[in-house]
C-alpha cells in the first residue's frame, strides 16, 4: 500500500510509539487524525501534547486533525470517529495504539477499585473494539483498509504482579481479549482483505517509561528504542500484501530483524 494521501487514525498519539507513528506516517505523505486526553501541556506531567504532535506532523505539509479524547468514554470514541470521517470522508488505516497508565496500573488487584478495573478494559479492549465496529463498514464498502492493534508481551507471558513492581492483572486480562479479539475479526472479514493485526511493540523505551521506571526503582535495561516498533508498523502498513500477518500477533523486534528494519 502506498501511504501518500491516505487518511490513518492514531490513538494515544501525544508522546511516545504514537507520536512517532504520526511522524513517520507524515513523512510518507499520508494525513493524520490524532487522537489523546492530553491537548496542552499543563494537562499532563508528561512531556508531549496533540497540538505539538499536530504541529510537527504539519510541518510536512499534510493535514493533521488534532482530537481530544477519552478512550473510556464510548461518546468521545464514537465522536473521534465521527469527526474524522466528516473531515477527510475515510478513515484508511486504524492504528489502536493508547493504552491506559493511570491509577492503578501498577496496583496489586486487590486494591483496585472497580471503577479502575473497568477503566483499564474500556481503554484496552472496548476502545479498540468500538473504533473497529464504526469505521469497518467504509473500510469494507471501499475495499480498502489497515487495522493495527498495540498488544503487549504480558498478554502472553507472566509478568511481575502489580504491588511488586510490576502491574496490575487488569492490563495483561484486557490485552489477551484484545489478541483474541484481532484474531477472531480477522477470521471473520478475511473475505474483504481488510487485515487486522496486533503487533506487540516490546518493552520500550518512551517519555513516560523514562519518568515512571527510575523513579519506581524499575530496571529499564533492557528497553529498546521506539524506532523498532515503529518501523515495523509502518513496514507492515506499507506492505504489499498484510493479509499475511492479519489475525496474528507480530512481535516487533522480530519482525524488524526479519525485514532488516534496524
Amino acid at each position: 500500500m502506498q501511504l501518500n494521501d491516505k487518511v490513518v487514525l492514531i490513538t494515544g498519539a501525544s508522546r511516545g510509539i504514537g507520536k512517532q507513528l504520526a511522524i513517520r506516517f507524515a513523512e510518507q505523505g499520508a494525513n493524520l487524525v490524532l487522537a489523546a486526553r492530553t491537548v496542552d501541556a499543563s494537562s499532563s506531567e508528561f512531556p508531549g501534547t496533540l497540538r505539538e504532535t499536530a504541529a510537527e506532523v504539519m510541518a510536512h505539509g499534510v493535514k493533521a486533525l488534532a482530537v481530544r479524547c477519552d478512550l473510556a468514554i464510548r461518546s468521545d470514541v464514537e465522536n473521534l470517529c465521527r469527526v474524522a470521517i466528516n473531515e477527510f470522508g475515510r478513515v484508511d488505516i486504524l492504528i489502536n495504539n493508547a493504552a491506559y497508565f493511570g491509577p492503578g496500573h501498577y496496583d496489586a488487584f486487590m486494591t483496585l477499585s472497580l471503577d479502575q478495573w473497568e477503566t483499564m478494559v474500556d481503554v484496552d479492549l472496548n476502545a479498540p473494539v468500538h473504533a473497529c465496529r464504526l469505521l469497518l463498514p467504509g473500510m469494507i464498502e471501499r475495499r480498502c483498509g489497515t487495522i493495527i492493534c498495540m498488544t503487549s508481551v504480558a498478554a502472553t507471558h507472566d509478568v511481575p504482579v502489580g504491588g511488586r513492581g510490576g502491574i496490575s492483572p487488569g492490563y495483561p486480562a484486557a490485552k489477551a481479549g484484545l489478541n483474541r479479539f484481532v484474531r477472531a475479526l480477522a477470521d471473520e472479514i478475511r473475505e474483504h482483505r481488510i487485515p487486522v493485526i496486533a503487533v506487540e511493540p516490546g518493552f520500550t523505551m518512551t517519555e513516560r517509561t523514562s519518568i515512571i521506571f527510575p523513579r519506581n526503582n524499575m530496571d529499564t535495561s533492557g528497553a529498546q528504542s521506539m524506532e523498532i516498533p515503529v518501523r515495523s508498523v509502518l513496514h507492515l502498513c506499507a506492505s504489499a500484501d498484510p493479509m499475511i500477518y492479519s489475525g496474528q500477533v507480530v512481535a516487533a523486534a522480530g519482525y524488524a530483524r526479519q525485514h532488516h528494519l534496524v
